[in-house]
């Protein structure tokens, strides 16, 4: 099952309100590296890939900053798309249907909630994750994937219903 990739060009996106281009692109890259960063390693399991994933969004951010209006829409579209070109990669590399997250230190209290997200997979992953983590709506994460409300909401139904299995 797959599903078609986020095309960034088609997001629409807000303007800047300095107008200074490096500014504004700091202060968006202050404001939102960390959550990218944190959703890049639900998404992937892994902090290194996470990291160049987020650094990969970031440049093509400012690769496009004068025709975008919602910067922190256009990355949050960019980082996901990144993700789940990385993890297709990864998966064929390995040739490996599912990857559990091994080569972060993770807290105690997330490891077996990282392990399960790791289990999933790519589509219910970060359908999950956008839902739970960035509290995107049906209609908002169909939008930001590409797909239809429906397969987003049993997306979701069934991703949750495995992280049940796998933590019970």
């Amino acid at each position: 099952m797959t599903f078609s990739a986020v095309n960034p060009e088609q997001v629409v996106v807000a303007s800047p309100i300095t107008g200074d281009r490096d500014a504004d692109f700091g202060e968006l890259f202050a404001t939102e590296q960390r959550p990218m960063l944190r959703l890049a390693f639900l998404l992937l399991g892994s902090g290194q890939m996470a990291e160049e994933a987020v650094q990969e969004a970031f440049a093509k951010v400012y690769e496009k900053w004068d025709s975008i209006t919602r910067p922190g829409a256009f990355l949050r579209t960019c980082v996901v798309n990144e993700c789940r070109t990385r993890h297709r990669r990864r998966l064929m590399a390995l040739g490996k249907r599912h990857l559990l997250a091994q080569d972060v230190a993770v807290d105690d209290r997330y490891a077996e909630l990282a392990d399960a997200l790791a289990a999933l997979p790519i589509r219910r992953r970060t359908v999950v994750v956008l839902r739970h983590y960035l509290q995107l709506n049906t209609a908002e994460i169909a939008a930001q994937l590409g797909i239809s409300e429906g397969t987003v909401k049993s997306s979701l139904s069934r991703g949750l219903q495995q992280l049940k299995e796998h933590l019970s």
